[in-house]
């Protein structure tokens, strides 16, 4: 029997429990006895290891770096225990503290598998330590050719561009399709319910931005957008913790008094309850972004019926120009949101999607093809 460990020190932290939970449950499914090391714990499942210690709130730097390196050892210490031979990383960019943790994978004699999630920062990252961009490029080319037995990426776009940087990849490289998030609606509360609990007046049209709240995400697109469209029935709620994106300068500097007035800001971590009643509550779900290689969040909407009008970067087009999944708009262009937004809200019935998207989600983006995909692999 294959033995596979799995490393996701984000996990809660940003919403990678989600796919970390589904891939290590398939995984097990396919009888390969997997060990998830993350930042939470499940008492039903004990191979569910929380290593890393998480809260809520700010840390200093020194602090989540001891958390960090005592994560690791405790990751390492169960490897040895579990006799591990596959080791999975969820790998956002190329730099020394991923090329340290890779080589003592290495070093424990494990087969390594890269879940490429974002391939921008593997060519910009640089290293706060003054060795600069350079020695990123260095060290990332020394993780993808040498380091790893196998990568993933989740969208032709991004393997396309991956092999760009490196084309010794080409016969290590495998895409897969993000899974779907079906299982995350709960029963209740219901859309009605979830309505009133947010305090959403009947009438009115929501829009949701959810997630990490960073300057690759175009949020002062729709923002722009929202100054376009004077409409008294739109509503925009703004969910999820700002990263490196000066959130009230951009409205200040976008949006009119009048136009913050129909903003909700929820500049925070958002709980698994808020997140189900936000996606139920709302009528679409805005992905602005400007560069995106893949989007849990994109996913998610789909899996709550939810619209999407999202930007017609490559990525967004693989799976939105499926009919009715959602609508695209021209990258960068407030105006062209704001003509979608126009559209949907003056569209009867309004706003969500006619037909569940189940069906398509269940045939393009089962969790079960993506783990069997990196089980042939082991």
């Amino acid at each position: 029997m294959s033995r596979s460990a799995i490393l996701d020190y984000v996990g809660r932290k940003a919403g990678m429990d989600y796919f970390s939970l589904r891939m290590h449950h398939e995984l097990c499914n396919l009888g390969i006895e997997n060990t998830l090391y993350t930042n939470f714990s499940e008492n039903s499942d004990a191979a569910i290891r929380q290593v890393f210690s998480w809260e809520a709130g700010p840390r200093s730097r020194w602090s989540a770096t001891l958390g960090y390196v005592a994560g690791i050892l405790r990751t390492f210490q169960g490897i040895r225990r579990q006799k591990s031979q596959h080791f999975i990383f969820h790998y956002f960019k190329g730099g020394l503290r991923e090329a340290l943790v890779l080589e003592l994978a290495r070093w424990h004699g494990q087969h390594i598998h890269l879940l490429v999630h974002d391939v921008e920062s593997l060519d910009t990252a640089s290293l706060s330590n003054g060795l600069g961009g350079g020695m990123a490029k260095i060290l990332r080319r020394w993780i993808l050719h040498h380091t790893c037995d196998h990568a993933y990426t989740f969208s032709q776009v991004a393997a396309d561009e991956l092999l760009q940087h490196e084309p010794a990849l080409r016969e290590r490289l495998t895409v897969l399709h993000h899974g779907h998030f079906l299982d995350l609606p709960r029963p209740t509360p219901s859309r009605e319910q979830a309505m009133q609990e947010l305090q959403i007046e009947e009438g009115t049209v929501t829009l949701l931005f959810f997630g990490q709240i960073k300057a690759s995400k175009g949020l002062e697109i729709l923002l722009q957008a929202m100054e376009s469209v004077q409409d008294p029935r739109l509503r925009l709620i703004i969910a999820g913790q700002s990263r490196d994106f000066d959130l009230e300068g951009a409205l200040a500097q976008w949006t009119s008094p009048e136009t913050r007035s129909r903003i909700r800001l929820m500049n925070r971590y958002i709980r698994d309850e808020e997140r189900d009643s936000l996606f139920k509550a709302c009528d679409a779900v805005v992905l602005p972004y400007h560069r995106i290689y893949n989007s849990g969040v994109l996913m998610m909407a789909l899996s709550y019926g939810r619209l999407v009008i999202a930007s017609d970067l490559p990525a967004n087009r693989e799976i939105l120009e499926h009919p009715g999944l959602g609508l695209l708009f021209a990258t960068g262009q407030a105006s062209d949101l704001s003509e979608q937004i126009r559209r949907i809200l003056h569209t009867e019935p309004p706003k969500t999607t006619d037909n569940h998207p189940s069906s398509y989600l269940i045939k393009h983006h089962s969790w079960l093809s993506l783990c069997q995909k990196i089980a042939d692999k082991m």
